[in-house]
Order: C-alpha cells, then structure tokens, then sequence
C-alpha cells in the first residue's frame, strides 16, 4: 500500500540540500578542443546587464531575456560559437568560446555596434589563444609552465591597439578537453580577478590624500585644539564625520579588491605554477607589480581605524574634561547655596529676635493697662515686680509661638 503524500510534505526538488548542490555546480568548467578562441567581457555599474542584453538581444534571440534574464548564468550559442553571461556580485560578464579559432579574437561574434549600446563600464576585455604546443613565443612579458608541463601560459599585460589585453595558452598535444577548458577558464579568471584586484588603487590614493589632511588637523591634544572646550568637541566631531565618510567610500572597496587577489593567488596556487624561461613567472610579475597595490588598501584602512582610534580617545578625554568642569561647577552652585541658607539661616534667627522683642514691647504695652487695674486694686503688690513678672511670662511666649509657627510653614512646603 502507497504511503499517502501530506499536504506539508515538500517534494524533493524542493529540498534545501538540492539548491546548495546546484549552487555547486552551476558553473562546470567547459570542454573544447584545440584551437580555440576564447573572449571574456566584464563589465561594472547598475546598468551593465540591461546594456548587455541590448548588445546581444539581436544576436542570440534564443534567449527568454524576460524569465532566463533573472538568472545568474545564461548559455546560448550563435553561429556554433558558445555565449556564457554571468552575474557576480559587481560586475557582469560575458565569455565568448569559439572552438573554430579561425580568424583571431571571438569578440568579432559581438555587433559591430556594441560600444555604443554598452551602459556598464568595461573593467576586462581580454582575448585568450589556446592552441597545441608548438613554436617558442617570444615578445611575451610572463611565460609559466602550468600543471607540471601540461599547459604554457603566456601574459603580456598591456592593452592592444583593439582595447584587449593578451593571453596565449600552449597545450600538450595529448591533453584533454576536460584539461584544457579547466585550465583556459581558471587563466581567464586570473586576468579577470586581478583587474578587479586593481580598480581600487585609485580610490585608495584618494582616501590617503584625505587622511593625511585630516591627521594634519588633529591636534596634538586636547588643550591645542580651541580655545574652549565646544571649539574643540567641534573640531574633533568634524574629524569623526570625515573619517566615517572615507569608511564609507572605501571599506567595501578594499574588502573586495582583497578579496580579489585572494582569488588571484589561489588560482594560481592550483595550476602548480613553474618557471618556463629566464622570462618571470605570471604569479611573480603580480605579486611584484599587484602586491603593492594590496598593501596600499591595508595601509590605508590601518591608518583610517589608527586616526579614528586617535580621535575617539581624545574625544572620550574631552568629554570625561567637559564632566569634571561641569561637576566642579555643580560643586561650587551648591556650596554657593549651602553659604545662602546659612545667611539665611542667621538672618532669620536675626529676626525672629528682633520679632520676639517687637512682639514682647507692643504686648507688654498692651498688659500695663489691666495691670495698671489690679495694682490699683491690690495696693500691696509692687509694680516694679508686676512689669517684670509681664516681661518674664511674654518673651518666651513670642518666642515659643513665633517657633511653632515656622517650623509648621517650613513643615508645610
């Protein structure tokens, strides 16, 4: 009996192990024989697919541009010349394979008119020769033995008089398809990856020209900044904001041009490359003329994170400054206040003395009267006694009273 499928149950094609395995091998290396032509166009910006598909719609109209157009590769053949367009994460690029090799460079297969609807920028036009091994080339800059003996490869590393830079890869006459098309597309891509490698060198010349401004106006402390601390917090959060600028134009940047060469040197590290002649080996004329462009980006994004290190320490001194001077302030209000209530304080034990006596006087006054009447009744008392005995009983009754009352208005608030 047939295991019923569940509405959740998801079908195999579905699966996530599927997909990451497709990912895998989305790209198989090609296989062709000898010779063939091979052309790889790469090109940046935000529009570079749409100019792409205007250069190639007329040509390849097999293409569904509307459905395959959103997919990272696209295959298609044009006059048995093989078209492979790829999407990487910055750039786009088109590989040319003409397996006839017949007549020089495959980007003849491109339109005549392709500059003028290209819209990306052209980072690499490279044109890539493979034929079986034969007569010495000379004039070549690099020349390396490639996979013990299997494939000679051959840079020159300038641009043509047609705007290709040149690569030419000399075969074993036993080699495989399989072989060539694996080590043709992994040379393709080290002349790709190593001009993308490059394309920051500029920025980053750039961005030291900037930073050696910005470390010309970072003071050499904090009390050589202004002439008040808000001049300097000013001057020291304007520095911040142009060193967070200079991280924003140049982070990715670097990070990926780094990246770049990392895919530059592993390529190389897997074609075992050798010296061929007295002539420098292709890794060595990179690393000697590509390398110092590498460390450039490292020097360059060392001495943006040293200055916002520098900067952040004295701005973190500044504030821990402006605090202590705003805690001696907050100091010295309250003693200030703790002196006014002690004034005032004394001032109003002041009058309330001068009110017990003022109070005592008008009150005394008013007993003399109904004194006056008892002596005049009791003849034998001594009005010197009585006025004193009126004195005596009436102070510390004002005082006492005039307390009470105090204490209940200072109760109230």
């Amino acid at each position: 009996m047939s295991e019923l499928k569940t509405p959740n149950q998801m079908h195999k094609s579905q699966w996530r192990l599927r997909q990451v395995t497709d990912e895998l091998n989305a790209r198989p290396f090609p296989r062709f024989a000898l010779p063939t032509a091979i052309f790889r166009l790469c090109l940046s910006g935000d529009k570079a697919f749409d100019g792409l598909r205007d250069i190639l719609s007329d040509s390849l109209t097999g293409i569904d541009w509307d459905n395959e157009g959103q997919s990272r590769l696209i295959r298609a053949r044009h006059q048995d010349v093989q078209f492979n367009i790829e999407r990487h994460t910055e750039f786009v690029s088109l590989t040319i394979i003409d397996e006839r090799a017949q007549s020089g460079s495959a980007a003849q297969y491109l339109p005549s008119d392709w500059l003028e609807k290209n819209r990306g920028e052209v980072v690499v036009a490279v044109d890539c020769q493979c034929s079986m091994r034969g007569t010495a080339r000379e004039g070549w800059t690099c020349a390396s033995r490639l996979e013990n003996g299997l494939a000679d490869g051959f840079f020159d590393f300038k641009v043509a008089e047609d705007g290709h830079t040149k690569i030419a890869l000399d075969f074993a006459p036993d080699s495989d398809v399989r072989d060539v098309g694996r080590i043709a597309l992994q040379v393709v891509e080290i002349e790709t990856y190593r001009s993308f490698a490059a394309i920051g060198l500029n920025r980053a010349r750039a961005a030291q020209a900037q930073l050696a401004d910005i470390a010309a106006r970072v003071p050499p402390s904090i009390s050589a900044a202004g002439s008040a601390d808000g001049e300097r917090f000013e001057l020291l959060s304007q520095l911040t904001g142009e060193l967070e600028d200079v991280w924003r134009r140049t982070s990715f940047r670097f990070a990926a041009c780094t990246a770049y060469w990392d895919l530059v040197t592993a390529r190389l590290a897997s074609l075992q490359e050798q010296a061929f002649d007295s002539r420098i080996t292709i890794g060595g004329f990179l690393e000697r003329r590509l390398q110092p462009a590498i460390a450039t980006y490292q020097s360059t994004e060392r001495r943006r994170h040293d200055l916002a290190e520098q900067i952040s320490a004295m701005t973190g001194l500044l504030q821990t400054r402006i605090e202590l001077d705003m805690q001696q302030q907050n100091a010295d209000l309250l003693a200030s206040l703790n002196h006014s209530a002690a004034r005032q304080l004394r001032l109003q034990h002041t009058v309330e003395g001068v009110s017990t006596v003022a109070i005592s006087y008008y009150l005394v006054n008013l007993l003399r009267a109904p004194a006056d009447w008892v002596l005049a009744r009791q003849p034998a008392l001594d009005p010197l006694i009585v006025n004193m005995a009126l004195v005596a009983i009436t102070v510390p009754l004002v005082w006492l009273t005039i307390r009470r009352l105090l204490r209940a208005t200072v109760d109230r608030k």
